[in-house]
């Protein structure tokens, strides 16, 4: 990622969105002085999370821009299934999924997850438990970052999602 400007916003994986604070200088024994951004992630106001400023980072990127955000969610209903019959092979998938915050791939995981749940309610069947975290996790980085592009709450992004869709909530 480019330099980074104060009061920018990015998105940091595993934290979504955050704002860039300062740029600070530590010195660290047997690293020496190093120039770090904070950021301070929208959502939780307790954390705050040191990147180096010299080096690429995976781990951040750009907010996605609001047509992003409505292509999307228009690309919703017809997502590709995601599903992994395998327990094992299909959390490995799903956390790897979540791991490259890929918001197509992502995109397809929130549908197929919801899917399923809806499924296995129908059938009277529990959703399995992690299933169901990675369902919440991939709500909190899509909702979190939606939420911030579209000026609402990340807890307003199913309802508008829903209304763009002409669906239920």
């Amino acid at each position: 990622m480019a330099k980074l400007e104060i009061n920018e916003a990015v998105v940091h994986i595993p934290e979504g969105v955050c704002k860039v604070t300062e740029l600070i200088e530590r010195n660290i024994s047997g690293v020496g002085t190093r120039k770090y951004y904070v950021l301070l992630p929208v959502y939780d106001r307790g954390a705050k999370i040191y990147v180096p400023a010299d080096l690429e980072t995976p781990k951040l990127r750009p907010l996605i821009d609001e047509s992003d955000v409505l292509s999307l969610i228009d690309a919703l209903p017809s997502a590709e299934s995601v599903w992994e019959e395998n327990d094992k092979k299909r959390q490995e998938y799903f956390s790897k999924i979540l791991s490259r915050c890929d918001h197509r791939e992502m995109i397809c995981l929130l549908s197929t997850l919801r899917g399923k749940a809806i499924e296995k309610k129908k059938l009277g069947k529990k959703f399995h438990s992690s299933d169901e975290r990675i369902l919440r996790e991939t709500q909190r980085l899509l909702y979190g970052e939606f939420g911030f592009v579209l000026g609402i709450s990340p807890k307003e992004v199913p309802d508008f999602i829903a209304e763009r869709l002409g669906m239920p909530a």
